[in-house]
């Protein structure tokens, strides 16, 4: 089993945008849907157009399906990085505040717009509603039901992962899970038998026809059966492909196939739908509701396929209209219908008022996501963070433009990693306040500091798990967030587990697979030391041995760069010195390193350039010997029978120990303590002077931030 990694899927989240933007188009159709009962809807357009009740045929069919799909992969990957606490939190803020504070805003001006556009239909009168069944637990939800069924899901879903945690604690059901699914896309069967539960749960709605789509949930409070099966079916298969890269590259692969049955189950139910609506034959009626769930499939996994074949690189437009899709969605259908309400009575054609319904809407919908929404709170609750206000061409040249494959794996310049201006904060606290740092080619970066100085927010920012909120993060010349870029990492942290159950071959095994051109497992375990261990489970190891295990992992993609964080944390001093050597030579190979340690005689000993971080800022950088030459101070040691106690209050000298029979001192003058020393012992012997170390330098510069 996989178990991928926070990066940002630029291709899912196209898609994502694609599914919720999707929805605005098809609502924009509704009012000109021929045959669509007046009075349902905000408006019914005199210029009815069967081109666009096709087109909104088509769209209804598979876009909340997909939408679940990818909801399902993206929440795995979210709980598997904040744990369920952090889960809840973030949905709580990203889903359930949206969904009461919009409902509260969107549903007066919600009612405002369909009591226009009614009276308006009726030609004045608005009309007497007739009385309808209302379901248990009636309560309006509008178009925002979906994030109501998405909490549910989450809850479901979470609990039944709970009961499988707890009774498959070896994973055999959920390897063979794995494989199941991996199998299934890989060999085309899934589309046919992912609708199966649909199907049936669909064959026993009286009155329900493939037309109508899957009956929206937007009128209670409980779960409906039908969208409960469809979207929960949706949303527990993205989650299970989020395990397996297998399943993912599989989508990628088939995505031509898919669309072209997509295509074709399309034309085919359209046929039926022209010619013989009215078929109510057991055969037309299973065999078209099974088509209709098979489409469902096919356009979902086809478009996903596509996505991930043609759209995995990093787009600015594309992350900028993915991130605003989730507010036009939310606020779009008082606007859409308010626009249907005005033109319904045009003596114009379909062909110009629809265009200009949707023209119209989406210009405002930007331009409110652009000023109102993105560099505010509004923004920061629906997409994490709050861009600084820029106009929109500043805002798509802002962001790092992508390269190919080629250059993430290669030379791209004068440094392979920068942060540039970069502020965080957490709350209150600012964890990075505009700092400057970069990364060279082929060296050694050690980034120091006392804890909470910012190291590990650095560390994030490059590494794409987190965003700032200012400047400029750039990774192997582009955004550490996108895929390409990541693969060429290597990663080693201090708080990491691995599978316990696996042994360390399959671990090496299974991270090598991830790479295009990774070392072969056994040159890999050689390099690391580990080979005696090869074919121990992880979970037997100790502490130091699974900390070559996990060096063992970052370097098997021979990653152009490796982020080690405290790398001998518990290792002998021999499988130290091997680590050491092995940090040389990956050097020598043009690696680039970023080290964070607290032995600086590790920095001292394999760095090329130091960075000292203290409360945020960066107080020094540069060289070991161009940190050591900002502290004035020397150490000067020697055998002398002065008490060290008089020693201490010599002008020039901070500190003075006594060692035996040696004394060492810690001078900002050494000269003129050397001399004295002389002058008052004439027997002194074994005299060493020489410059601070690193440890000095790193005390003095945070004393002196501090």
């Amino acid at each position: 089993m996989n178990t991928p990694d926070s990066t940002r899927l630029h291709a899912l989240d196209a898609v994502r945008g694609f599914a919720l933007l999707l929805g605005v188009a098809f609502h924009a159709t509704i009012s000109f849907i021929p045959g669509f009962p007046p009075g349902i809807w905000a408006m019914t357009d005199n210029s009815p157009s069967q081109f666009l009740g096709d087109a909104g045929f088509i769209a209804h069919m598979f876009r909340m399906s997909l939408f679940f799909f990818i909801a399902g992969f993206f929440a795995r990957m979210m709980y598997h990085k904040l744990g369920a606490g952090g889960f809840w939190a973030n949905r709580a803020k990203r889903i359930a505040v949206p969904m009461v504070a919009g409902w509260v805003v969107l549903f007066p001006l919600i009612g405002l717009v369909w009591t226009i556009g009614l009276t308006k239909v009726f030609n004045g009168q608005f009309p007497a509603m007739p009385p309808m069944p209302q379901p248990a637990g009636a309560f309006p939800l509008t178009h925002l039901w979906f994030l109501y069924q998405l909490l549910m899901l989450y809850a479901g879903v979470l609990a039944v992962r709970a009961l499988i945690v707890r009774f498959d604690g070896a994973q055999k059901l959920r390897c063979v899970v794995d494989r199941i699914v991996s199998s299934s896309v890989l060999t085309g069967v899934a589309v046919f038998v992912l609708g199966i539960p649909l199907t049936a749960v669909l064959l026993g709605l009286p009155m329900w026809f493939f037309a109508l789509g899957i009956p929206t949930p937007d009128g209670s409070l409980l779960p409906q059966l039908p969208a409960t099966v469809a979207f929960g079916t949706a949303f527990v298969f993205g989650w299970l492909v989020s395990r397996s890269n297998a399943a993912l590259d599989a989508i990628a692969k088939r995505w031509l196939l898919n669309l072209v049955l997509a295509v074709a189950v399309t034309a085919t139910l359209l046929v039926v739908l022209h010619r013989n609506p009215m078929d109510d034959s057991a055969l037309a009626r299973n065999a078209c509701t099974w088509l209709y769930t098979v489409g469902i499939w096919s356009w979902s996994l086809g478009l996903t396929g596509a996505a991930l074949r043609f759209l995995s690189n990093y787009s600015a437009v594309r992350r900028y209209i993915a991130d605003s899709s989730y507010w036009i969605y939310l606020a779009h259908l008082p606007l859409v219908a308010a626009f249907q309400v005005w033109v319904g009575h045009w003596p114009l054609h379909w062909g110009v008022k629809y265009p200009f319904v949707l023209v119209a809407s989406f210009a405002i919908l930007f331009l409110s996501y652009h000023f109102l929404v993105r560099p505010t709170a509004i923004g920061k609750l629906l997409n994490g963070r709050k861009h600084p206000l820029r106009t929109p061409k500043q805002a798509l040249e802002a962001t790092p433009a992508p390269v190919s494959p080629a250059t993430v794996h290669g030379n791209t310049g004068s440094s392979v990693a920068t942060l540039r201006g970069v502020s965080k904060r957490y709350g209150a606290v600012t964890a990075l306040s505009g700092i400057d740092l970069e990364l060279k080619p082929g060296e050694l970066l050690a980034v120091l500091g006392p804890n909470g100085a910012g190291k590990s927010t650095a560390i994030a920012l490059w590494l794409g798990l987190i965003e700032a909120d200012g400047g400029e993060v750039a990774l192997l010349g582009g955004s550490p967030q996108d895929v390409e870029r990541r693969r060429g990492l290597g990663v080693m942290m201090q708080d990491v587990e691995m599978y316990k159950e696996l042994k360390v071959r399959e671990l090496v095994a299974l991270a090598s697979s991830y790479y295009a051109n990774p070392l072969p497992v056994e040159d890999t375990l050689l390099r690391a030391g580990i080979t005696a261990l090869a074919d121990k489970t992880y979970g037997k190891l100790s502490g130091g041995q699974k900390r070559q295990a996990q060096f063992a992992v970052a370097i098997c993609g021979r990653p152009r760069v490796l982020f080690l964080d405290e790398p001998t944390v518990g290792l002998d001093v021999q499988a130290r010195e091997l680590l050491w050597l092995n940090v040389r030579i990956l050097l020598a190979e043009g690696c680039s390193i970023v080290l964070t340690t607290h032995y600086l005689e590790e920095a001292e000993a394999l760095a090329s350039r130091v960075a000292v971080l203290a409360r945020g800022r960066l107080i020094a950088s540069g060289s070991v010997d161009e940190m050591r030459a900002l502290v004035a101070r020397r150490q000067i040691s020697c055998e002398t029978a002065l008490g060290v106690d008089a020693v201490k209050l010599w002008p020039g000298v901070t500190e003075a120990r006594r060692d035996r029979t040696r004394i060492n001192i810690v001078a900002t003058d050494a000269e003129t303590v050397v001399r004295r020393l002389l002058s008052e012992d004439p027997g002194l012997s074994r005299l060493e002077v020489r410059e601070a170390g690193l440890a000095e330098a790193f005390t003095q510069l945070t004393r002196e931030a501090a």
